[in-house]
């Protein structure tokens, strides 16, 4: 990493990163979906291998459905400018994400409404934790409006440099994947907070802030759609 780190991006590049993400994240499930309809189609295959087909197309559709809902309230413009959002609706969505992984989800935030930014890297940063962990581990996220913690446990925990550089701001070699952290330390920046990642043997750590009454006023609307 040079000592000027490069940390801007224009929006074309912005939104051909966040497009390759969503193609990423529903590659599989989707061509998933095709295969099991394929093989509903084929009059030759027997009714285990339909039985089987039938599974595959319910646990894709499951999955597709779940990223999607949490694509829309991560990353695009749910409630349009300005707008606050539902902790509850934050839980639910990312509940429904990480019943695909091997992390579960200690959710310890009052119901109530926050900036929408806030919610978004509420979210963000709850997926991440739990990508830290593939081999299993609990993510704890706490705090209210304008102050988080979101702390991951496991046997093994897993932090990637180029994920701490995308949320530090640094977009020098920004990947897809980094992308919407990159958004989420960028909208915390902007309010006047930051967004500090701290690992420990066995934990990773985000404290996120943002500050008062900054994101609220409509300060910065960070989505991809």
């Amino acid at each position: 990493m040079s000592l000027a780190a490069k940390s801007e991006i224009d929006a074309v590049s912005l939104s051909a990163l966040m497009s390759s993400r969503l193609c990423h994240d529903l590659v599989n499930p989707v061509g998933a979906l095709a295969s099991g309809l394929e093989v509903l189609a084929d009059p030759s295959m027997d009714e285990g291998m339909k039985e089987a087909a039938l599974d595959l197309i319910r646990t894709s559709a499951e999955k597709s459905v779940a990223l999607l809902k949490y694509a829309r309230l991560a990353y695009g413009a749910a409630g349009g400018h300005g707008a606050e959002l539902p902790y509850e609706e934050a839980r639910h969505v990312l509940e429904a994400l990480l019943a695909w992984t091997k992390a579960s989800l200690d959710w310890r935030i009052a119901p109530g409404h926050a900036p929408k930014d806030e919610v978004k890297a509420i979210l963000v940063l709850g997926a991440a934790a739990a990508d830290c962990v593939p081999r299993g581990g609990a993510v704890v996220i706490e705090g209210g409006r304008g102050s988080y913690d979101i702390r991951v446990t496991g046997a093994r925990v897993i932090v990637q440099d180029d994920m701490l550089k995308a949320i530090a701001g640094d977009v020098s070699e920004l990947k897809p994947k980094f992308t919407p952290h990159y958004l989420s330390g960028l909208a915390a920046r902007a309010s006047g907070g930051g967004v500090a990642a701290v690992q420990e043997e066995g934990a990773l750590s985000f404290h996120v802030r943002f500050a008062a009454g900054a994101v609220a006023a409509g300060g910065l609307a960070l989505t991809a759609g």
